[in-house]
């Protein structure tokens, strides 16, 4: 069984030097946590987000790590190269920009690593979308921007090694996807779509279908790099609060982290997983190239969702996915 003490224990000697791990999600809990497990083992980490202020803390933390991790390989007068792109993930627009602007600034040497972690777990919400050429918010931001990015850096190569999308595999159950209509906004203005805490199931098996669907056809057209759909299970983060959750639930996750039920999101916790799997040196043994690595709990692996298991809807959900984006 593995365990994130394990797992710790592991990834103490893994040294990232000369790599480069773009996470997404990095200004705040999981995200934050991933960027600087890389940082501690000498990677640089670029990280993106909307909150500047955060940002600037968590890029201060990044420098201490590699201060750190310079001593600990004796090296003296290290440096590395930490940077924030800002970006609004609910727009598009801010998702292309932000894809070229990492792929211009990394040029040819590319990036290693993309880690997804950005949005937070359904809220039944259905709002307007933040511009145009946009879905729906919340889609935007889970499922959207995790396609859009991966989509856009693996266009010209620009991802070297790998991609981890932290979220919810393998749940999507068996009800056929609306292709459509993935973001919902076209039942909601038939007055068909759930709304509320009632729709969360909808919505949390919409986006465990479509991420599965995705991260299957990335694995396909990009055999060069591991891909991987992962869940986190309870971790002690702000993502409750985030996603506007009644003040219930979001003391139910405060505690859970107060009585250790839920797991920390830094290093020595949750952020151990990802990067064991993408840079750690048994992390391969659970990962298969041209295929995605749905893993839970444990590192166990699950299948696709069965309701993308046919590669002619995972065309159609490719196909919808990428009419968002200009390449």
């Amino acid at each position: 069984m593995i365990t994130h003490k394990g797992l710790t224990k592991e990834n103490q000697d893994v040294d990232c030097t000369d790599q480069r791990a773009v996470v997404a999600g990095g200004t705040q809990g999981i995200g934050a946590g991933v960027a600087l497990r890389f940082a501690l083992a000498g990677a640089d980490v670029w990280i993106i987000g909307r909150g500047e202020q955060k940002a600037h803390g968590v890029l201060d933390q990044l420098r201490l790590a590699s201060a750190e991790a310079h001593r600990r390989r004796g090296v003296q007068n290290g440096s590395s190269d930490h940077q924030f792109f800002q970006a609004d993930l609910r727009r598009v627009e801010d998702i292309e920009r932000v894809a070229s602007d990492i792929k211009r600034r990394a040029g040819n040497r590319g990036i290693d690593y993309l880690v997804e972690t950005q949005g937070g777990p359904p809220n039944g919400s259905i709002e307007p979308p933040a511009s145009s050429r946009s879905p729906e918010p919340s889609f935007a931001v889970q499922v959207a921007s995790r396609f859009g990015l991966a989509y856009l850096l693996t266009a010209d190569k620009t991802i070297k090694k790998g991609i981890c999308m932290v979220a919810a595999p393998a749940s999507g159950g068996s009800k056929p996807l609306d292709t459509d209509d993935l973001d919902f906004l076209k039942a909601k203005e038939k007055g068909k779509a759930w709304t509320g805490y009632l729709g969360i199931p909808g919505q949390g098996q919409r986006e465990s279908s479509v991420l599965d669907s995705v991260c299957q056809t990335l694995a396909e057209r990009n055999p060069d790099l591991v891909v991987a759909h992962l869940f986190p299970g309870l971790i002690a983060t702000n993502a409750p609060a985030n996603r506007g959750f009644a003040w219930p639930f979001v003391q139910a996750y405060k505690v859970a982290g107060w009585l250790g039920i839920a797991a920390s999101p830094m290093p020595g916790g949750y952020a151990e997983v990802p990067f064991y799997l993408m840079a750690g040196k048994g992390g391969a043994a659970y990962l298969r190239r041209g295929e995605a690595n749905l893993l839970g709990a444990g590192l166990r692996r699950w299948d696709l969702s069965s309701n993308v298991r046919d590669p002619a809807v995972r065309d159609k959900v490719w196909t919808k996915m990428s009419s968002y984006f200009r390449t």
